[in-house]
């Protein structure tokens, strides 16, 4: 079964034989799943990562970001509409399935309310948004010695929330 794993740095990575399991029972559990999807994880410690998986529950979040530098310098495969993510917390544990609904690209210069109000609720203003993401993607990007540019390309990436394996 082919899977695309697409982690940010921080969390700890996901044991794959646990992944297996979580798809087999989410496609158990909800039908058109499809063979192939991601995973990630997402958040800069536990509690962020908890709030963010609870915003995605509430339908609170409804998109996540990608910076195509990061996909293109790991050799992952770029997001497609269509494609289900399993979300892992930050210890790796698989928690929900979202499907993405479209991919749009932008620049970090170009992100505006429209974009941000996408995200989780306390992030949802450009002005806590932009200084947020710069900081966090400039930690991630030091490790390709990039940094964060109003003309970075940023992947906007909506997702329809799936549900929880029960």
């Amino acid at each position: 079964m082919p899977r695309h794993i697409l982690i940010a740095d921080g969390p700890a990575l996901p044991e794959p034989t646990e992944i297996d399991r979580f798809w087999q029972r989410a496609r158990e559990q909800f039908s058109g799943l499809g063979d192939d999807y991601q995973v990630r994880s997402l958040g800069i410690d536990e509690d962020t990562t908890t709030q963010i998986l609870d915003y995605i529950k509430t339908r609170d979040k409804v998109a996540t970001f990608s910076l195509p530098w990061v996909i293109d310098a790991n050799g992952f495969p770029y997001p497609e509409p269509g494609v289900p993510v399993v979300l892992c917390d930050y210890a790796g544990k698989p928690r929900l399935i979202v499907r993405l609904t479209e991919i749009r690209e932008t620049t970090f210069g170009q992100i505006g309310h429209a974009e941000s109000s996408l995200d989780g609720p306390p992030v949802q203003d450009p002005e806590v948004w932009i200084p947020l993401h710069r900081q966090y993607w400039n930690g991630l990007l030091a490790a390709y010695g990039r940094e964060c540019t109003d003309d970075m390309p940023v992947l906007i990436e909506p997702f329809d929330y799936v549900g929880e394996i029960t």
